[in-house]
């Protein structure tokens, strides 16, 4: 900051454009009318937890938001899930094959971003689906079982 390399600025972020050799941006100051533009080099994203849209640029998570098989959580910062990770479609009935993990389950495990609690919640949804397939392997009750 002391060598003008750093400013802080109080403002809405209104769009950024990309160019060839960077980016503008156009904002307008807090308690102000008028939009002003900065032009970079480079941007890093810091402004914390951002708003999921079903418009989102990937094409997996659109997809699966456009066919109903998941929906945004109530704070839209994710998917909504389950406790296990599995997703819950724009139904609200969770799914028994589409689960989700890291930061797109963040409201309903908040502290979901480092690699650490990633991977707990990995190993617990991997303990989850081992269960249900040895659960599903066994046998039933009053049904015979013949080798083919």
């Amino acid at each position: 900051m002391a060598s003008g390399q750093l400013r802080v600025v109080g403002a809405k972020l209104l769009a950024v454009e990309a160019g060839l050799s960077g980016a503008s941006v156009n904002y307008r100051r807090r308690g102000e009318s008028t939009v002003e533009v900065l032009h970079f080099d480079k941007i890093v994203e810091c402004r914390g937890v951002a708003p999921v849209s079903p418009n989102t640029g990937n094409p997996a998570l659109r997809t699966v938001l456009e066919k109903g098989h998941a929906r945004l959580d109530p704070l839209c910062i994710g998917l909504d899930v389950t406790p296990d990770c599995s997703l819950i479609d724009r139904r609200g009935i969770a799914s028994q094959r589409l689960y989700a993990v890291g930061p797109l389950t963040r409201a309903e495990f908040w502290e979901i971003v480092a690699v650490p609690d990633i991977r707990t919640q990995c190993a617990r949804l991997a303990a989850h689906l081992t269960d249900r397939l040895s659960t599903s392997a066994e046998p039933q009750p009053g049904l015979s079982q013949t080798n083919g």
